[in-house]
């Protein structure tokens, strides 16, 4: 029925691979965005094989490069908001290029673990039937993971407002039609000014130190791993909810955690979602990002059933397997070389030319609602910050609207 070689299953994963190094390094550009643009251009079934692996490769690698941008210019998406800061900050530290290691392993890390835990994870929400419950319990998971962030933060009153702040913001948002010169959601504008903004307006005093090149051993927690794996797991279950959210929960239950730690964690909660939404194509038959909506179209998905795995997804596990290695050293050669040219920069300039691009890239994808958007989200951004609350209680922008649309 595939009539497919491992050759062109190589070749395939590669150019998605490459899609995914210019999404990833391009705030606001997303795989999702063009997997939906992918589906003009379907015809027959095998071009749909073929722009499907692609789309997977995509995805992946994505995940990957995304902490660049992240880390040396401080432009946030949605999987990466979070790590904005935590990873800017080990840049002002003359560590940036430590910060795109510790990323590149522990997302590699986290395809290695999605692997290992791929059966369990069939075996416990098929035919344990665990499915079925989480999906009666939605609007109550969502509570439970808000009262969960706000209530380990350090200053619960603070925490609350901040989060209903940006709540607000997100039942403001979340029906514009903002799209401009390119399709995207207002939630790019709104995360960009509230993690990414706030990052560059703090960082303006300081100096960019050269950056330390040397090979890092940086050890990666399993548990760290494991508890990474299974927030990207729940978001991949659940309709609607990003891996910024599953993220902001991961942290939760970390007292302290450190810069490289938050880093980790963060990519591989990244990278598993991205892993695991592939999975639940075939496990549930549920589409939970574009490129999973575009594989659903081009292609037929069986469910798995029983132990033996779905030839479709055997592919596909194959062309996440070549995207991943072929990421992982991409990443860091590039996190390389930028590291090692980046403190010839002047650093006033490098912040100005951040926010410019973020301030353009907002424009191009949202025009000028974008921009009154990026506005109030970075106001809310700058007073979380003055107000010293846990940059995850802002994702109250996602999970306020989330809940609202579950219960009403």
């Amino acid at each position: 029925m595939y009539e497919i070689t491992i050759f062109e299953i190589i070749i395939f994963s590669i150019i998605g691979s490459f899609i995914g190094v210019l999404t990833g390094l391009i705030p606001g550009l997303h795989p999702n965005n063009i997997a939906l643009l992918l589906i003009l251009i379907s015809s027959s079934f095998q071009i749909n094989l073929y722009l499907a692996i692609i789309i997977v490769s995509a995805s992946i690698a994505h995940t990957f490069f995304n902490i660049i941008p992240s880390t040396f210019i401080g432009a946030p998406e949605d999987e990466t908001a979070l790590v904005v800061l935590p990873a800017h900050s080990m840049l002002l530290e003359g560590k940036g290029y430590n910060a795109v290691c510790i990323s590149a392993i522990s997302s590699l890390m986290a395809i290695a673990f999605s692997f290992i835990f791929l059966l369990p994870t069939k075996f416990i929400l098929i035919d344990l039937n665990f499915y079925e419950i989480i999906k009666e319990n939605i609007p109550v998971i969502l509570i439970c993971i808000s009262a969960i962030i706000i209530l380990t933060s350090r200053n619960v009153k603070n925490s609350v407002i901040i989060f209903i702040l940006s709540g607000l913001l997100g039942i403001s948002i979340i029906d514009l039609e903002s799209s401009f010169l390119l399709k995207s959601s207002p939630i790019f504008p709104a995360l960009a000014g509230l993690f990414g903004v706030p990052t560059l307006v703090y960082s303006y005093k300081k100096l960019i130190p050269k950056q330390r090149i040397e090979e890092i051993k940086y050890k990666v927690s399993k548990l760290n791993v494991i508890g990474g794996l299974f927030a990207g797991e729940a978001v991949s279950i659940l309709p609607g909810v990003s891996s910024a959210i599953a993220a902001s929960l991961a942290l939760s239950f970390k007292k302290k955690e450190s810069n490289e730690e938050i880093v980790s964690i963060l990519s591989v909660t990244n990278t598993a979602t991205s892993f695991f939404v592939i999975a639940m194509l075939f496990l549930i038959l549920k589409a939970r990002s574009g490129c999973a909506i575009a594989v659903k179209e081009f292609l037929r998905i069986e469910r798995w059933e029983g132990i033996i795995m779905p030839t479709l997804l055997n592919l596909f596990l194959i062309a996440v397997i070549i995207s991943s290695i072929i990421s992982y050293f991409s990443t860091k050669s590039l996190g390389k070389f930028i590291a090692k040219n980046i403190s010839k920069i002047s650093y006033p300039f490098l912040l100005k030319l951040s926010l410019a691009i973020i301030i353009i890239m907002v424009f191009i994808f949202n025009g000028f609602i974008g921009l009154i958007i990026l506005f109030f989200s970075s106001i809310i951004g700058i007073l979380c910050l003055k107000m010293k609350v846990r940059r995850s209680i802002c994702m109250g922008v996602l999970l306020i609207p989330l809940i609202i649309s579950y219960l009403f």
